[in-house]
């Protein structure tokens, strides 16, 4: 737990207070000259000087106890009353440890030695005369080291006082998350160069507050960064000390509803060595018990929260053979939890253990499940799914297929959306080919808006721009209508003049046409793409325009009417 040797020179720069610091210097220097009685006088003196500097310390920190001291003590220096002020020098290790806390029990006997000591060594009259007291060398560096290790080396605050402030200096907002900075904090508070009871008590009671406590996010990661930063400080002591009461507090504090705390504390803080067996019992249970997917109303997600304590649990040791099984999930639930961790790089290892699974339930999975399966950044698992999704497309037909790249369109990302329709083309363009065209011109009437076939479709229209304007005249109802106006809105640039005016000729022939409100909008878009191909407004448009006027007593599709008039006079105006 402390040094096993530290060098004299090591003592002298640990010392706090200048004073206090001469007169190590000093004790150093006797005792290396041989003269020891000198030296744990020296050591004695220093302790006096450094007491005095805590309490004024303590004063300019608003301590009245130690103003009250310091007045006392001035007070009777100048009044030179040797006896009270030798009675001020030996209670100082009592008044060190109460009330101010700056020793330990055991600390308060090695000062007090000291003090006796000193007596012995600077007033002979204490001692026999026949046998005057001997100072050895073990037992100057023994002061010596005492001296420096219990007091001067240490901040005036210790006790309950430095558990108070560090505290209160965690759970300000201003303390550093980083654990690099709040070392730099540390190094200039009560924690430098601390009592083992202190770092033990800042240490075991930020663990229960993590393992124990709902609290906001950001005061729990400066609790971690503090536990980091005094475990990079103290390794060896902190790790002894988690040893020795981790294991005790997770079984005795910690109740089953925040077993995920002790994951994430367990994962986050890696200087413990083991944990007892019945720790790890209930480590293994809760991960065993751990959902990872969730239900909310009729639909199932991953649950993010979970995953990650999943992804902690598999960085500890007696966790990994845990998470290993726990991974055996139905295909169902192993392709609800692959998105969420799919091109995630800290869930490397997950992805890794969930990939050999979904290979080997590839042969039973069905069309949807295969395509859940296929991933972006992983290409031998795609290349593994293709055969087995072509096998499946085999058995649907063109609007099926049509339908499932409608689906996914809206779920899926466009790179994923591109290895779909890169293995759905061949099957739709042989089932084009095979097609009867009025199936085809009905089937692309339905989907003429989707963008991922659409050189097949282009390639279709072009080559059927007579039985598209015969289906136009031919609409049955006012959808119909529409239907049939957006497929020629998107057949308009293989239209040729004749067929223009066939085209805007059957507008006025049927009144599930000219009724139609989308027939009505389709024919505003088809007459912007023919400026756009034509430049200028041409004769038949002109006609069409004059015609409109003759439409009366249309009702609420009026409306619509004027809107395609004012569309076409506002071209007209600008030509």
């Amino acid at each position: 737990m402390y040094e096993a040797f530290i060098d004299l020179d090591e003592l002298v720069v640990r010392c706090r207070d200048k004073q206090a610091k001469q007169f190590i210097k000093e004790a150093v220097a006797c005792y290396k000259a041989g003269a020891y009685r000198s030296c744990i006088v020296a050591t004695w003196n220093a302790v006096v000087f450094d007491f005095l500097h805590k309490l004024r310390e303590l004063q300019l920190l608003g301590d009245k106890e130690a103003s009250q001291l310091l007045e006392k003590f001035e007070k009777l220096s100048s009044e030179k009353k040797v006896k009270e002020l030798w009675q001020f020098e030996s209670d100082i290790p009592k008044t060190a440890l109460k009330p101010f806390e700056l020793i330990s029990n055991v600390e308060m006997s090695d000062i007090e030695r000291l003090f006796e000591d000193r007596s012995r060594c600077a007033h002979p009259s204490m001692t026999s005369l026949e046998e005057p007291f001997e100072a050895t060398a073990e037992l100057a560096r023994y002061h010596l080291r005492s001296a420096v290790t219990h007091l001067l080396e240490r901040p005036p605050v210790q006790g309950r006082a430095a558990r108070e402030r560090i505290f209160k200096d965690i759970k300000s907002e201003y303390f550093p998350t980083d654990s690099q900075l709040a070392i730099t904090y540390f190094q200039k508070s009560p924690l430098a160069r601390a009592r083992l009871t202190l770092i033990k008590d800042i240490v075991l009671g930020l663990t229960v507050s993590l393992l124990t406590e709902n609290l906001p996010d950001d005061e729990r990661a400066r609790q971690f960064s503090a536990i980091d930063a005094i475990s990079s400080m103290y390794p060896e002591k902190i790790r002894e000390i988690l040893n020795d009461k981790l294991s005790d507090i997770i079984l005795n504090k910690v109740n089953d509803e925040n077993w995920d705390k002790v994951i994430i504390y367990l994962g986050k803080i890696n200087i413990w060595d083991y944990l007892t067996e019945p720790c790890q019992i209930k480590g293994v249970a809760f991960i065993e018990k751990l959902k990872l997917v969730k239900r909310k109303w009729y639909a199932e997600s991953a649950s993010r929260e979970n995953l990650e304590i999943l992804l902690i649990a598999n960085r500890i040791f007696f966790l990994k053979d845990a998470v290993k099984t726990k991974l055996q999930l139905p295909l169902k639930e192993l392709i609800i939890i692959k998105p969420y961790c799919q091109d995630k790089p800290q869930y490397h290892l997950i992805n890794e253990q969930i990939k050999p699974l979904l290979e080997k339930a590839i042969p039973q999975a069905n069309f949807d499940e295969l395509i859940s399966m296929m991933t972006e950044s992983s290409c031998s698992l795609n290349e593994k799914i293709q055969p087995y999704l072509i096998d499946k497309i085999k058995g649907l037909s063109l609007e099926e297929l049509l339908d499932t790249c409608q689906y996914y369109k809206r779920f899926s990302s466009k790179k994923k959306l591109k290895i779909l329709t890169d293995i759905l083309e061949t099957p739709v363009t042989k089932l084009f080919e095979q097609a009867k065209v009025d199936d085809l011109i009905e089937i692309i009437a339905k989907y003429y808006n989707d963008k991922l076939f659409e050189e097949l479709f282009k390639s279709f229209l072009k080559d059927n721009i007579p039985k598209i304007i015969h289906r136009f005249k031919l609409s049955s109802s006012y959808p119909n209508a529409a239907s049939n106006a957006n497929l020629l809105n998107e057949a308009a640039d293989f239209i040729s003049l004749p067929q223009w005016k066939e085209i805007l000729k059957a507008f006025f022939e049927s009144n599930e046409i000219y009724c139609s409100h989308g027939c009505t909008s389709a024919f505003e878009s088809l007459f912007k793409k023919s400026i756009e191909l034509d430049v200028s407004v041409k004769p038949y448009w002109l006609s069409f325009r004059e015609k409109l006027n003759s439409l009366n007593d249309l009702g609420t599709n009026e409306r619509y009417i004027n809107s395609l008039k004012n569309v076409i006079d506002s071209q007209l105006e600008l030509e």
